[in-house]
């Protein structure tokens, strides 16, 4: 980028002035070029996305045990994954539909882990915390130390085993949940539930809505009363390395992603809105209809040529 270039520039040149200028005043300037440089890698992200701007952002579905495990930025690989519907927002995008939309939708597949940290961060000033159970802190796979819930009896009781507690897909495959597991990454349920190793406390978000599953604008009005994109949809999108964009208007001007069109479907073959069902079942009655009219015609000649001997 031509500012990355300015950058270089003005830190050469305050290493070459270094004898005319004081350090202060060369470290200033090479402050001064990184904010800059910061300040234009956050609008050339929002011109990136812009598009967004046009869609409500739904979860459609949750997946475990994925055949091929998603690696994410931190360089860890996630077994979950979300299904992220991104709905036309003049269309209207329904909340009470486990579609969202039925058309000129695009479809991506996000990490769970992934897709929940950039919701909790999204979500931050708005949701109410349990001040008693830090929901925030297990929005990835944390260690969990039943002695924080403990009474003075039962201090000690589970120092020989180790807990994680994490996001999981409910069983449904429709929402989100929190669930005790065994393993430091959070694939394995543990053989004790929460309530047991907590002295009788329950988790919260056990049975889902860890996260949103209605329709959600992909933009917002921040402080200074201006519209901006939300950062769950460009952190989602921007970490989803499955996209399909097929059916969308409006894309980013590299053009439209079709890549991730197979996994998608392969992952989720049940949430292709108005899909193949719909027309196997037209394509039945069609068939019927056919069958009927011609044995219809056979019998009324038949019928006929009796009438008429």
């Amino acid at each position: 980028m031509k500012l990355s270039t300015a950058l270089v520039a003005l830190t050469t040149l305050a290493a070459a002035s270094a004898k005319k200028i004081s350090g202060g005043a060369a470290q200033k300037m090479v402050r001064s070029a990184r904010k800059l440089e910061d300040q234009n890698q956050d609008q050339q992200a929002e011109e990136d996305f812009a598009f967004l701007g046009y869609y409500d952002a739904k979860v459609v579905g949750c997946k475990k045990d994925l055949e091929t495990p998603m690696y994410n930025e931190q360089g860890e690989y996630e077994y979950e994954a979300v299904l992220v519907r991104l709905c036309p927002s003049d269309a209207g995008c329904d909340s009470d539909s486990t579609h969202g939309c039925k058309g000129g939708y695009g479809d991506m597949l996000v990490g769970l882990t992934t897709f929940v940290a950039a919701y909790f961060e999204d979500q931050r000033d708005n949701m109410q915390w349990d001040d008693a159970f830090e929901v925030d802190k297990f929005a990835e796979c944390e260690e969990y130390n039943p002695d924080e819930n403990a009474d003075d009896g039962n201090q000690g009781q589970w120092e020989n085993y180790q807990f994680f507690i994490g996001p999981t897909c409910t069983d449904d495959g429709l929402d989100v949940k929190l669930a005790v597991f065994s393993d430091e990454y959070c694939t394995q349920v543990s053989e004790y539930d929460f309530e047991t190793i907590s002295n009788g406390w329950t988790l919260p978000y056990g049975d889902g809505g860890l996260v949103s599953t209605k329709c959600n604008s992909c933009t917002e009005y921040n402080d200074n009363g201006e519209l901006e994109l939300r950062e769950m949809c460009m952190q989602s999108y921007e970490m989803s390395p499955y996209k399909c964009e097929e059916g969308m208007e409006y894309y980013s001007y590299y053009g439209q992603n079709t890549q991730g069109c197979e996994m998608i479907a392969a992952t989720f073959p049940s949430k292709k809105s108005g899909g193949s069902g719909g027309k196997v079942f037209g394509w039945i009655v069609f068939t019927l209809v056919v069958v009927g009219l011609a044995g219809y015609i056979v019998w009324w000649r038949k019928k006929k040529a009796s009438t008429v001997e």
